[in-house]
């Protein structure tokens, strides 16, 4: 599923974020083109893809936005928008109202959402403004950056405005050659301990956790891993492939952890396989050098079986970036 950014521009400025070098406060002045998102359209339909996700910078303030979303639903696109749900006033009720004026809508929202005491009332208020108009299409994503992160607010939206009871939990990265806060990989069992903590109060709700890539297997014992099987309903997975992300001016990358690394250009690619062939060999090149992110990944008979990828690629290019002892469990990477 191609990841598609709609704007390079973003409402806020979270400290994690894998495409804080994109983004800034200005007003939105790298929005896709009409021509660009036309060929990725075409590009994704010839392909066979039936999905398509819309990402930024913020999305929804792209000027277009909504008429976007509709374009590609009736190309026969299903769309999902990753969103912080902050959205300007003055563009909220006409977005909302082309939206759900278009019987054959077919758009899903996952909301990011960070502590409440880390964000603006102002942003707050918008933000459950988002959640009133469109409950039952959005479910949270919460990025974890900090030891002390509480999840037991994610409950208190879901319970309230009658969200989608799914949670998709990310563990914040690096960027390779970049400053932005993440867990270092010696700090993971103390994530852990958290998760199933909060995971457990999770289930008194039915909230279903869900993991993103970067999440290695060996961070659960086996009794965790037992229980996160059965929280997540059995959908759990430790892999972690290239996600493909487009840009504004039709540049294509791996992911955000990895944007600087072997860009290219859409049009250099006839297919969205192709793409997905080629980023996957320059991971996978990458991985034959460097089994994961503990020295232990190398011997790992769940890594070599595929079942788990030795956590995030960025945590590696990160390391060797910096010429250091990157692997080492005791290490403080």
């Amino acid at each position: 599923m191609a990841n598609v950014l709609l704007t390079e521009t973003c409402v806020r400025s979270c400290p994690y974020c894998f495409a804080k070098q994109y983004m800034s406060e200005a007003d939105v002045k790298d929005a896709l083109s009409w021509d660009n998102i036309i060929y990725i359209a075409d590009l994704l339909q010839s392909s066979g893809e039936q999905h398509i996700s819309l990402l930024g910078g913020e999305p929804l303030i792209h000027p277009e936005v909504a008429d976007m979303i509709v374009y590609l639903n009736k190309r026969g696109l299903d769309v999902t928008v990753f969103t912080s749900g902050i959205m300007p006033d003055e563009k909220f009720q006409v977005f909302a109202q082309k939206l759900l004026s278009f019987e054959e809508l077919r758009v899903s929202f996952v909301c990011n959402v960070n502590e409440p005491q880390f964000n603006k009332r102002s942003d707050l208020e918008k933000v459950k403004r988002f959640f009133e108009f469109f409950a039952n299409r959005t479910s949270l994503s919460f990025n974890i950056y900090r030891l002390e992160f509480d999840m037991i607010f994610l409950i208190d939206y879901i319970v309230t405005y009658g969200l989608n009871r799914h949670v998709r939990l990310g563990l914040a990265h690096p960027i390779p050659g970049e400053k932005n806060l993440y867990i270092k990989p010696n700090k993971f069992n103390e994530v852990k301990d958290k998760l199933m903590r909060f995971f457990a109060e999770f289930e008194k709700y039915r909230i279903v956790p869900g993991f993103d890539c970067g999440f290695p297997m060996c961070m659960f014992s086996d009794e965790d891993l037992g229980k996160v099987f059965k929280y997540s309903k059995g959908q759990v997975s430790f892999q972690c492939g290239p996600a493909i992300d487009i840009g504004t001016d039709l540049s294509v990358w791996s992911c955000f952890p990895l944007s600087g690394f072997y860009k290219k250009s859409l049009f250099e690619f006839s297919s969205y396989q192709e793409i997905a062939m080629f980023y996957g060999q320059k991971m996978e090149e990458v991985r034959k050098e460097v089994g994961g992110i503990y020295e232990s990944c190398d011997t790992c008979l769940y890594r070599e079986e595929n079942i788990c990828s030795g956590g995030c690629l960025a945590h590696i290019l990160n390391g060797l970036i910096e010429e250091g002892n990157i692997r080492h469990e005791d290490n403080n990477i």
